[in-house]
């Protein structure tokens, strides 16, 4: 199975579950969506699991489950929803949902595999699989040895401003909320580092039971060995919200100390430094030179990428801009 990550859209932006289960199911509405809830508890983090169950308006007898998860006040999805052929009662499945520590991490104590499996006439269907799912109550960030981390520096009501150090380069983490409908809202990232900048995600939907400020990031960096030294690293980026007793015994006090972090995104390959040596590279590196000519401007210019829309009007000023690439 499929184990991409699944960042949305939207993750039952209508929620019904049906209530007469006597009701054929070859006479489900499309609209209905069945939901499967499931609780579990990992290193003293409670998680909530949701597979959704929706019909297919094109095709009879097909469904498309969606996986979710649910931390606290924050609900994302998980994985690409699959579709199956159902000739059983959708509204009468049978799910075992479950995860279990591959290997040893920092963190400690925070991956996970995650399973979804469907049990149908005595077989069993693997639905869903995540291999990297990574969720922990007070994590100790401090053991990730080399990791340079970000600080918040500015915080708007739908903006938040990090910055850290990153191969000796000063670097601006910046995250946007966007309220897509009352309790969904799209996040994205994007960093700024000496006047350049690109995205690196957007639109990751989330469900709130919150507001926005009470969500907090921790954003981090891993030097990577390479030549040039300094300019490969490891990015990981984190979602933290305030850790939810279920016992009413626990003090507002100790709550608001304990945090639950979840990773949402990773960059193995990011590519960022100061002051880089690429002579280093070795004695058959050969350097470009700039055109005495250059930068020059040009009107009309063909374009070489047929897909890439271009402006009606070309800037009167085209020096320094470019079309950053995603691919790092």
């Amino acid at each position: 199975m499929n184990s991409t990550r699944y960042r949305g859209p939207p993750l039952a932006l209508a929620r019904s579950t049906t209530s007469n289960l006597s009701e054929s199911f070859l006479q489900m509405d499309i609209q209905e969506t069945v939901v499967y809830t499931y609780n579990l508890q990992v290193e003293s983090a409670p998680l909530q699991f949701s597979v959704l169950v929706e019909p297919e308006a094109d095709q009879p007898n097909h469904y498309t489950l969606t996986l979710s998860m649910k931390v606290g006040h924050v609900e994302r999805a998980l994985c690409t929803p699959v579709t199956l052929r159902l000739s059983i009662d959708p509204r009468r499945l049978d799910f075992s949902v479950f995860v279990f520590p591959p290997r040893t991490c920092l963190p400690a104590g925070c991956l996970y595999n995650l399973r979804v499996w469907l049990l149908t006439a005595g077989i069993d269907h693997r639905i869903f699989s995540d291999n990297d799912l990574w969720i922990g109550r007070d994590p100790d960030f401090l053991s990730v040895g080399d990791a340079s981390f970000a600080v918040l520096r500015n915080a708007t009501q739908d903006m938040l401003i990090y910055q850290g150090i990153v191969g000796r380069a000063h670097v601006s983490f910046i995250i946007r909320w966007k309220l897509v409908e009352v309790g969904l809202y799209s996040l994205s990232l994007e960093y700024e580092a000496g006047g350049a900048g690109r995205t690196l995600f957007e639109d990751y939907y989330m469900r709130l039971e919150c507001e926005p400020q009470v969500v907090s990031f921790l954003i981090y960096a891993i030097p990577v060995t390479s030549t040039p030294a300094g300019a490969s690293h490891r990015l990981r980026f984190w979602l933290r919200t305030p850790f939810l007793s279920q016992s009413p015994a626990s003090s507002t006090v100790s709550q608001s100390e304990s945090y639950i972090y979840q990773r949402i995104w990773k960059s193995d390959d990011f590519k960022i430094g100061a002051g880089l040596n690429f002579d280093a590279l070795g004695s058959k590196l050969v350097m470009g030179v700039r055109d005495p000519d250059s930068p020059r401007i040009e009107r009309d210019l063909p374009c070489l990428n047929p897909s890439r829309r271009r402006s009606l009007r070309t800037p009167t000023n085209a020096i320094g801009s470019s079309s950053l690439s995603h691919n790092f």
